[in-house]
């Protein structure tokens, strides 16, 4: 499995670099480690919802590790809550 470490700020202007960087790695497993960051706004949200389709469409794994604790808040306020299981998430 691969692993990608996201960016502390995952603004507006994240969102394009994010989404070529995950499809560069798509058809296999891949491991996003979230431990940096800092903010997650909703252009880049929407690029890691459609990632998490196109990997399960491609029988594939996609998950986040080591996630902070703003990365956490921020899936939980646009829907994502769920996208880490309870034991994964930092205190």
């Amino acid at each position: 499995m691969t692993t990608v470490k996201l960016d502390a700020r995952l603004t507006a202007d994240h969102a394009e670099p994010l989404r070529a960087a995950l499809l560069a790695h798509r058809g296999s497993a891949l491991a996003l480690d979230a431990g940096d960051v800092e903010r997650l706004g909703g252009p880049c949200f929407q690029v890691l919802a459609a990632a998490r389709k196109t990997w399960a469409a491609d029988g594939q794994d996609l998950t986040f590790t080591q996630p902070s604790p703003a990365f956490t808040a921020g899936l939980a306020v646009m829907g994502g809550a769920d996208w880490i299981p309870q034991e994964d998430i930092a205190s």
